[in-house]
């Protein structure tokens, strides 16, 4: 959603922009003759350049010799420079009439001119991203279960996961305060599967999956991640899209400090301020 700040920054960004133009549009006048327009004609491959004074009566043109080609440059950045510095001008008036009405967020708005007692009735069409994100988490989902002599691992927000390297991911990602849903399933075709982590991206409100597989030095646990690779790439899950992959094995275990800058980069892709 559009920020009062976005609007701000770009008419901070044209209006520089637009004072670089009218300085350079100035210099570039210089060069040129008075009262000329510039005429650009195909021919073959090629364009042949004409001029013609303003105000000269019917089609008569001169026409510019490659010898003359700096005189055809500078009359085509004047052209430039003025439709552009035209173009500029009316975008900033337009934006700075946005930037006085602009209620920012229409939804919000409603709810802060709408009686508690009146808004608590309503269906909302929209909801904000704290409400939206709120009852993403609370959603129901039948989870795996644990075997009986499985050992137990909890994240600091006392969430049993399945391995050491799980509560590392899960607690980095309870920091950045990116919010997860743990093994929720996920259908693939026929088959139902859970991945490690369902993350909201808030920005484009849709789901990403995060599978670490941390046992990637057994065979048979090597060839069953790659088996689960497939099939997600078969149903359209692809890499660095809506899914995320982390490998260890015992001589290389999970650097903290990688995933650590990874998921600083991820939460700020994903929309949530760190």
């Amino acid at each position: 959603m559009l920020k009062r700040g976005e609007v701000e920054s770009t008419i901070k960004m044209y209006q520089s922009y637009y004072d670089k133009v009218l300085a350079e549009l100035k210099k570039v006048k210089k060069k040129v003759p008075d009262g000329v327009k510039l005429y650009a004609a195909k021919h073959g491959k090629t364009y042949q350049y004409y001029i013609r004074l303003n105000g000269t009566e019917g089609e008569k043109r001169e026409y510019i010799s490659k010898e003359k080609m700096e005189t055809v440059k500078n009359l085509a950045q004047v052209e430039y420079f003025e439709k552009l510095s035209g173009r500029l001008q009316k975008d900033i008036k337009c934006l700075e009439k946005i930037k006085e009405t602009w209620s920012e967020n229409p939804f919000d708005w409603v709810e802060d001119n709408m009686t508690s007692g009146k808004y608590i009735l309503v269906n909302p069409i929209y909801l904000n991203d704290s409400r939206y994100i709120q009852e993403w988490k609370n959603q129901v989902y039948e989870k795996m279960i644990f075997k009986e002599d499985s050992p137990e691992f909890y994240t600091r927000q006392g969430l049993r996961v399945r391995s050491k390297s799980e509560v590392i991911i899960a607690d980095m990602l309870d920091e950045m305060q990116i919010p997860f849903l743990y093994e929720k399933p996920l259908k693939l075709g026929l088959r139902i599967i859970h991945p490690d982590f369902t993350l909201l991206d808030i920005n484009n409100r849709c789901e990403i999956y995060w599978e670490h597989f941390g046992m990637m030095d057994d065979m048979d646990y090597r060839n069953e991640a790659f088996i689960k690779i497939r099939k997600y790439e078969e149903n359209g899950f692809y890499q660095h899209d809506k899914l995320i992959w982390t490998f260890e094995t015992g001589k290389q275990p999970l650097n903290t400090k990688v995933l650590r800058k990874m998921i600083m980069k991820l939460a700020k892709t994903l929309g949530y301020s760190i």
